[in-house]
């Protein structure tokens, strides 16, 4: 019995130890890449402490990820080209985080990622972060720019990136010279009526600020992929939640 028991504790801390490599918690920081640790071909959950995932950056070509509205946490698997590659991604948080990563993809257990965060540093405030607020949004990634980003008229996927945050600032400062729209189709889910505040060209993108009025019997719950239409690469919204007969704004970003 006495030869038993040092083997049973050993083993029994050896899966302790693999299930402490599964899991890791990790301090956000907005000024530098931050590393992971991934499985090479299972789904891996990334999550942010007390807030919501709205947005993953990278080459599409080389993960598939799949966002969990509810929660806001995202699965992540590399391609089976991809393999072993370091994969570079940027989330974006509902709450105004940034965070870059490197997911380093190996034979292994499917990770768990718990992101927390450290406070909000001075560049973090220079990015889309500081649009955000508390209410802000970003479209998921299951939606828009997040996939195949670096397919969007020969940008690399951290330019075109920059090219958007840029782009959504300029529109909620109004800051980009005004566009002329004759007819305003866009619409909403049921319930919602949509009308256009202002229209902006910046860059090789259009802007356009509009107003959304909740006009059913019950506050409504503001969803992204509600408010999504081709060709939208980024929106944001001042509110999630509008009230009966309140209004919020919608800022979208596109082509």
């Amino acid at each position: 019995m006495r030869k038993i028991i040092p083997i049973v504790f050993a083993a029994f801390t050896f899966v302790l130890c693999l299930e402490a490599a599964s899991s890791q918690s990790l301090v956000m920081n907005p000024d530098k890449r931050i590393k992971a640790y991934i499985s090479n071909d299972s789904m891996n959950r990334i999550a942010v402490a007390n807030d919501r995932i709205t947005q993953v950056f990278g080459d599409s070509e080389a993960y598939e990820v799949q966002t969990e509205e509810s929660t806001g946490q995202v699965f992540l698997k590399p391609t089976v080209e991809n393999a072993n590659k370091s994969l570079a991604i940027t989330l974006i948080t509902e709450g105004g985080a940034t965070q870059d990563m490197t997911l380093e993809p190996s034979t292994r257990d499917a990770a768990t990622i718990i992101l927390k965060s450290s406070g909000v540093s001075s560049s973090q405030s220079q990015g889309i972060g500081n649009l955000a607020g508390q209410a802000g949004t970003v479209i998921p990634t299951t939606y828009g720019m997040g996939q195949g980003i670096g397919q969007h008229h020969g940008h690399s996927p951290q330019s075109f990136q920059e090219h958007v945050i840029q782009a959504m600032k300029l529109l909620r400062d109004g800051q980009a010279p005004t566009l002329g729209v004759e007819n305003f189709t866009r619409t909403g889910p049921k319930g919602v009526e949509l009308g256009l505040i202002a229209a902006y060209m910046i860059g090789s993108l259009k802007g356009f600020k509009i107003e959304i009025k909740n006009t059913s019997g019950a506050p409504l719950e503001i969803l992204e992929k509600d408010f999504y239409r081709t060709g939208d690469v980024a929106i944001f919204f001042d509110k999630r939640f509008v009230g009966t007969g309140e209004s919020a704004t919608f800022y979208v970003v596109g082509y």
